[in-house]
């Protein structure tokens, strides 16, 4: 259950803009980022790290990256 009342993903142009990969595939913001939408210029720059240093920022592709992905998540036993 949510705890902190999040704005919409188009309740600012800012927010619309920001959150339109998401909504074009047809995807909700993933929770872990979407805490930040609250402040749309840290979700803006926590984004444009993420892309950075993720999916395609190493030479392992965009599969090898989310297959570590997975199994780092379920080692930690993490829910997201």
């Amino acid at each position: 259950m949510a705890w902190i009342k999040l704005p919409g993903d188009q309740d600012t142009p800012e927010l619309e803009r920001v959150t339109r990969p998401y909504r074009a595939q047809g995807r909700p913001v993933p929770s872990v980022i979407g805490v930040m939408k609250s402040s749309p210029k840290t979700l803006r720059s926590v984004l444009k790290m993420n892309y950075a240093v993720t999916f395609g920022g190493s030479t392992l592709g965009r599969a090898k990256e989310e297959m570590i992905a997975t199994a780092v998540s379920a080692w930690n036993d993490c829910f997201y």
